[in-house]
């Protein structure tokens, strides 16, 4: 290792961890994304993701402000399903 690039290693372990928890947290909702894409896809305006944790209210409510309405959600399993209708989104 060169003189002068030695890393602060407290520094380094938070930003390893921020690195890992923003990956966990960008595949669960790529994850959403791509289903809705998918479903859109192939002609579907009824579908549901399956997820390990619910979908944060939140996040729900901007999808419904684009007219990706949740219209159910359940936990079976420790599996979340939730199901969503994009008629209002194709329509606008």
């Amino acid at each position: 290792m060169k003189e002068g690039t030695h890393m602060n290693p407290e520094y380094f372990a938070q930003e390893v961890k921020l690195a890992a928890l923003q990956a966990h947290s960008r595949h669960f909702y790529d994850d959403i994304r791509a289903q809705i894409v998918a479903a859109t896809a192939i002609g579907k305006t009824e579908f549901s993701v399956k997820t390990d944790e619910p979908i944060p209210r939140d996040v729900l409510t901007a999808l419904a402000n684009q007219g990706i309405e949740n219209i159910d959600d359940s936990l079976e399993h420790k599996v979340y399903e939730t199901v969503f209708d994009i008629t209002e989104m194709l329509v606008s």
